[in-house]
């Protein structure tokens, strides 16, 4: 599925502090971790072989947001570059990820193995289509292994987004994305909990970038456990809806 769109008055400017020089980087992923040593041991070496199979130059970047175990020993021991959080929250998270990224396209991933890096191919065969690339578990091909309860929750939160907001997508929460570099350069992002997500998405979009979903299949965390909270996250996902559709729908 293709989202896109030409550019719009009320372009916001940008607040993120990404340099605009080129670097021989073909790409920079970007790891939100806190407290996730065990599950970093697993998934850096796995996005080494997935970017060597590639053949392409990349950086890894663990941006910590104040573990209390050895993430960030872990990760700076298997060749990732660590960046402290400075801001709070996933959006915080993001933001600093961002900021620290060097190559022209940039990749987002939990550091729960519920992204596998082999989806980085299906990442880099599609890059110079879209501006914004979405590992999708509800378009066809798609899929989705979680609770009940979670699923429920998550279509609900989707489709009342899409809705809402006038999106013909299908996963607008997923955490998972490839960018190119300079649409970042556009953001104003004010969010700072998992509703960031929306709001680059929407910001991306009327900017006049390109979107697209790939299917994708989402499995659950290999160890550890979710720092969302139901309630919190909930009542920002709705503020940040309503910024959304005025932002989106203003003249």
């Amino acid at each position: 599925m293709i989202l896109s769109t030409g550019p719009t008055k009320d372009s916001p400017s940008s607040t993120l502090e990404i340099s605009t020089n080129e670097t021989s980087l073909d790409v920079s992923v970007v790891i939100p971790a806190l407290n996730e040593q065990e599950n970093l041991k697993l998934l850096l070496p796995l996005i080494h072989d997935a970017i060597e199979q590639l053949n392409l130059k990349s950086e890894v970047i663990v941006v910590d947001g104040g573990s209390h175990d050895d993430s960030k020993a872990v990760a700076a021991k298997l060749g990732a570059r660590v960046v402290n959080q400075q801001e709070r929250g996933y959006g915080g998270a993001l933001l600093a990820g961002f900021g620290a990224a060097r190559a022209s396209c940039v990749i987002t991933m939990d550091a729960d193995l519920s992204h596998p890096p082999e989806f980085l191919k299906d990442f880099w065969k599609l890059r110079n289509e879209a501006d914004l690339l979405i590992a999708s578990r509800y378009v066809a091909g798609g899929q989705a292994d979680m609770g009940a309860g979670r699923r429920v929750l998550s279509y609900l939160l989707n489709r009342t987004y899409a809705l809402v907001l006038g999106l013909n997508l299908r996963d607008i929460s997923s955490g998972f994305r490839m960018y190119d570099r300079k649409a970042l350069t556009k953001l104003d992002l004010k969010a700072r909990d998992f509703d960031a997500l929306e709001e680059i998405l929407v910001k991306v979009y009327i900017n006049g970038g390109r979107v697209r979903e790939v299917p994708f299949h989402y499995q659950a965390r290999n160890a550890g456990k979710s720092h969302a909270r139901l309630i919190k996250f909930g009542w920002a996902f709705t503020k940040t809806l309503a910024r959304m559709w005025r932002l989106r729908y203003s003249k």
